[in-house]
């Protein structure tokens, strides 16, 4: 498995300019009609595919037009909350106390109408 952090930048461009290469033909598609259904142009597909700059835009569009955004999944992880940032946080937010408990009964312990019989 290649060290990506060890890429320089261009080289990863055209890794992934290849890739995208390799889905489109995987799925039979030419250029053209992979810059039809993405609404770019075919020369856009074409510097794209040969590792040339691209907007972030113009990558959704033909990775959609592939059916292949679950690549970006990673990027829509919900970060996991660790457990002493859940204490930070409740710590400064603590919860409000309640008027009644779930009982019925006040905090200070006076009845409420909930332990009345209206029958």
């Amino acid at each position: 498995m290649t060290d990506i952090y060890a890429l320089p930048d261009p080289v990863i461009l055209a890794q992934i300019g290849r890739k995208l290469k390799e889905a489109r033909i995987e799925q039979n598609i030419s250029q053209k009609s992979l810059a039809d259904s993405s609404g770019l142009s075919t020369f856009s597909i074409s510097q794209i595919e040969n590792g040339h700059n691209t907007s972030l835009l113009s990558l959704i569009m033909v990775l959609r037009a592939l059916n292949r955004l679950d690549v970006l999944e990673g990027l829509f992880r919900e970060k996991p909350v660790s457990p002493v940032a859940l204490s930070k946080y409740m710590k400064r937010n603590p919860q409000r106390k309640r008027a009644y408990n779930m009982n019925g009964t006040a905090e200070n312990g006076d009845v409420t109408t909930n332990d009345f019989n209206w029958d």
